[in-house]
């Protein structure tokens, strides 16, 4: 199984802070600039920092997979409980790490 790091994501209580420090002070270019989302270039190509409101007090960590069946086996059989999945046939899953941290592996595309 080989993975690669797709995205960070930090909870924010006010995303317009976010976008200035993130932006404006530290100079990440802006990908997406919703309401309750702002996703930030992180100098590393297809590598994205995200300040959002989708996961209150919790990090949320991407990974890409090649071949996301054969993650998903080697990861039940190391024990690894899968919490989420989500497609049909499956396109992503999410796991949790021992501090509670959310961590999802997508199908690479392409």
């Amino acid at each position: 199984m080989q993975l690669r790091l797709l995205e960070i994501e930090l909870n924010t209580d006010n995303p317009e802070a976010s976008k200035r420090f993130y932006g404006e002070q530290l100079g990440l270019k802006t990908h997406v600039d919703g309401d309750g989302l702002k996703v930030f270039g992180s100098g590393i190509p297809d590598l994205d920092l995200i300040k959002s409101r989708h996961f209150p007090s919790k990090v949320s960590i991407s990974f890409y997979a090649q071949d996301i069946q054969a993650c998903i086996d080697e990861l039940t059989s190391k024990g690894v409980e899968i919490v989420e999945r989500f497609g049909d046939p499956v396109s992503a899953i999410v796991l949790q790490d021992p501090d509670g941290c959310r961590v999802e592996i997508k199908k690479q595309h392409g």
